[in-house]
């Protein structure tokens, strides 16, 4: 299943087809940040991989490792932060979302934009795994780093 859809047309692609997939994502995604909706669509065992190059790039294990060190640390850094999925796709047990990241970065006031792929695996209803990529080099523009030279 495809389903293209901005802003307040995601309620559209829920309707196409309730409580599959795509639905569980885009609940996520809709909760902005609000931790009882996060918490009833992602398993508290979760897998959370970030690409390297992003800001706190690394796998964080368990949800409470996502929000207390992943989140945490990006909202701290970042202010307007808008995660904009564009584009969904369903495969088995998998959701894979395009879109795009906004936001300021609060070191220098810089504003960016990055496009991003997310690679969902969903069992039993809940978010069990994130494979992410991103633009990153545009959220170092936006930061005044470049990530990549503090590879070790």
């Amino acid at each position: 299943m495809v389903c293209r859809a901005k802003g307040n047309q995601q309620d559209k692609c829920m309707k196409m087809r309730p409580n599959n997939n795509i639905a569980v994502v885009q609940r996520l995604y809709q909760a902005r940040g609000n931790a009882t909706v996060i918490r009833e669509v992602v398993d508290r065992n979760v897998c959370w991989e970030v690409v390297e190059g992003f800001p706190y790039s690394d796998v964080y294990l368990g949800l409470d490792d996502v929000l207390g060190r992943f989140f945490a640390r990006l909202f701290a850094d970042f202010e307007d932060w808008h995660t904009e999925p564009e584009e969904f796709f369903e495969v088995d047990n998998r959701v894979i979302a395009l879109g795009t990241y906004s936001a300021r970065a609060k070191v220098t006031g810089r504003t960016f934009q990055a496009r991003f792929a997310h690679v969902w695996t969903i069992r039993d209803g809940v978010i069990v795994r994130l494979q992410h990529c991103a633009d990153t080099a545009q959220i170092a523009k936006a930061l005044g780093k470049d990530f990549n030279k503090e590879r070790v």
